[in-house]
C-alpha cells in the first residue's frame, strides 16, 4: 500500500544506493545517509543529541527510533513495516524474504528493514526541521490525509489489524508527517531558480553501454569495449540484447543531450541518426557505445528539459536535506536490529 509521497535515493556508507518509494510522486533525493548508531554533526550546528532507546524486550510502546529528541515507537515502526512488507509480498510473494542478494551476502528480508529505517528517520528529520520554519499543515491538508489514513485503515482486514498492531491514530500521524515532508519538499523547490527553454536544448534516446574506467585499468576496459563494439556491429543480436549482458549502468535506455558533464558522449549521441550505433567513446568515468533509438525532436526536448529541472531539484534537496540531517543525532534499538 502506497501512503506516503516522497521518494530519496539514499547513499549509504558501503557506496549502495537504493530508493524508497514514498507514493506516487517520482522525486528521487540523494540523500547522505549516517550510520544508525553515529553521532552526527557538522556544518557548525549545534547537535541536539537523540533520546535514548529500548534495547532489549521490546513493547508496543518502546521507543526504538531517535531522531534527536523526537522518538519512534516500536507499533509506529510496525506499522511503516507492515505497508513495506504487503509491497514487496504482493509483487513477488513470500518467499522473496528469504532470498539473498549477492552484495554483501544481505537477503532482501534485511533491505527492506534498512529502507524502513532510512524512511522512518528522513520524515522525522524533515518533520523537525518543518517545525523549526514554522511550516505545518494546513487544516485542508491534515484532513486530507487524515481521509487518506482512514481509507486505508478501513481496507485493512481485521485480522491484520490485531495481529499487527495497526491503530487509525498511528496511521494517521504517518500520514500527516509524509504530507508535511512532502510540503517541505515543495517549499524548498518553490525556492529553486531553473531556466531552460527547451528550444536551446537538444537530445536523443539512445540505448548504452558503458564500462568504468580508471587509470589503472582503462587500457584494459578501453580493449574490452572494443571487442564488444565490435561484437554489436556483427552480431545478428539487437543492441539491447548486447547491452543487457555488457553494461555496469543500471539502465540500458537513457535521454542525453547538450547540457549533459560527459561533453564527449553528448557530443557524440546527438550527431547521431536514428537506429545508428557510435563508435567508442571515452569520458572521464569509463567508456560508452551508444545506440540512437529517437533523434532530437520538440518532443524530446520538452522530455530533456523535464530530466534536468529534476536533476537539479535532486541536487538542490540533497544539499538541502544534508544541512537539515547534520543537527540531529540519531540511534536505532540493537533489539529492533536483532529481531530483524
Amino acid at each position: 500500500m502506497k501512503f506516503v509521497h516522497l521518494a530519496y535515493q539514499i547513499k549509504n556508507e558501503e557506496e549502495r544506493y537504493e530508493t524508497i518509494y514514498f507514493g506516487n510522486t517520482s522525486m528521487c533525493q540523494h540523500v547522505y545517509w549516517c550510520c544508525w548508531l553515529r553521532k552526527r554533526g557538522g556544518g557548525g550546528n549545534k547537535l541536539e543529541r537523540a533520546a535514548s532507546v529500548s534495547n532489549s524486550n521490546l513493547k508496543e510502546d518502546s521507543s526504538v527510533i531517535a531522531v534527536g529528541k523526537t522518538t519512534v515507537s516500536y507499533k509506529e515502526y510496525k506499522t511503516y513495516y507492515y505497508f513495506m512488507k504487503n509491497q514487496y509480498e504482493s509483487i513477488l510473494g513470500t518467499d522473496i524474504w528469504k532470498y539473498n542478494k549477492a552484495v554483501k551476502d544481505k537477503s532482501v528480508g534485511q533491505e527492506a528493514i534498512e529502507s524502513v529505517l532510512r524512511q522512518i528517520i528522513q520524515v522525522k528529520v524533515i518533520g523537525k526541521e518543518a517545525a523549526i520554519e514554522k511550516v505545518q499543515l494546513e487544516t485542508d491538508e491534515k484532513e486530507e490525509a487524515d481521509y487518506r489514513a482512514k481509507t486505508v485503515f478501513d481496507s485493512i482486514s481485521a485480522k491484520d489489524k490485531q495481529t499487527q498492531g495497526i491503530e487509525l491514530k498511528v496511521l494517521s500521524k504517518i500520514f500527516e508527517e509524509n504530507k508535511l515532508a512532502q510540503k517541505m519538499y515543495n517549499v524548498q523547490m518553490g525556492k529553486l531558480k531553473i531556466d531552460y527553454a527547451a528550444n536551446t536544448l537538444s537530445a536523443a534516446k539512445v540505448e548504452l553501454i558503458y564500462q568504468a574506467a580508471n587509470a589503472k585499468n582503462k587500457e584494459t576496459v578501453k580493449n574490452t569495449m572494443s571487442q564488444i563494439l565490435s561484437e554489436v556491429t556483427s552480431s545478428q543480436n539487437s543492441f539491447y540484447t548486447v547491452a543487457k549482458n555488457k553494461t555496469q549502468a543500471d539502465a540500458i535506455e537513457y535521454v542525453i543531450g547538450n547540457q549533459d558533464s560527459r561533453t564527449n558522449l553528448a557530443k557524440a549521441v546527438v550527431s547521431l541518426k536514428k537506429n545508428q550505433t557510435s563508435a567508442l567513446i571515452e569520458e572521464k568515468d569509463g567508456f560508452y557505445i551508444a545506440h540512437c533509438i529517437q533523434t532530437n525532436s520538440a518532443a524530446l526536448q520538452q522530455q530533456y528539459r523535464n530530466q534536468l529541472v529534476s536533476e537539479k531539484q535532486t541536487e538542490s534537496f540533497q544539499k538541502t536535506y544534508k544541512i537539515w540531517s547534520d543537527k540531529f543525532d540519531v540511534k536505532v534499538s540493537k533489539a529492533l536490529l536483532a529481531a530483524n
